[in-house]
């Protein structure tokens, strides 16, 4: 596969993640702790944003923000100090926030491969007189 679909399919991916998160709150076992539901609804969201942006702009920026997210999302059961009895809850957090980090780090990575060959030096010549130069001689 090429660079480019490949990172179709892992912005694809992480959409995919976003968007079962946000619908997850709906049947995920909270017992009322809206702070649950509410951080999970907001990261997969913005997990989800994400990765719209990023397939809408190849740019390295957006990879890093699925790294930021993910690492967010992955210790949001602890940093958030989720219920103890949440358990589905936190694995989904957690398995989320992993697999939405490791294509970002996967994107990093790929791009910063891909970065030495895009920068080209191009060279000009001035050999060659310019038109107005040649007709006055």
């Amino acid at each position: 596969m090429s660079d480019q679909s490949n990172e179709v399919v892992r912005d694809t991916i992480v959409l995919i993640t976003g968007v079962v998160l946000v619908t997850s709150t709906i049947w995920l076992p909270v017992d009322g702790n809206t702070g649950v539901s509410g951080a999970i609804l907001i990261l997969g969201m913005l997990s989800a944003g994400t990765a719209l942006w990023a397939m809408s702009s190849a740019s390295r920026s957006s990879h890093w923000a699925h790294v930021v997210l993910g690492v967010a999302l992955a210790f949001s059961p602890l940093i958030l100090a989720f219920p103890a009895d949440l358990l589905v809850t936190d694995m989904f957090a957690i398995v989320g926030g992993v697999l939405i980090a490791l294509l970002g780090v996967l994107g990093v990575v790929s791009s910063t491969r891909r970065a030495p060959e895009s920068s080209r030096v191009v060279a000009s010549s001035f050999s060659q007189p310019a038109a107005r130069d040649r007709v006055g001689s």
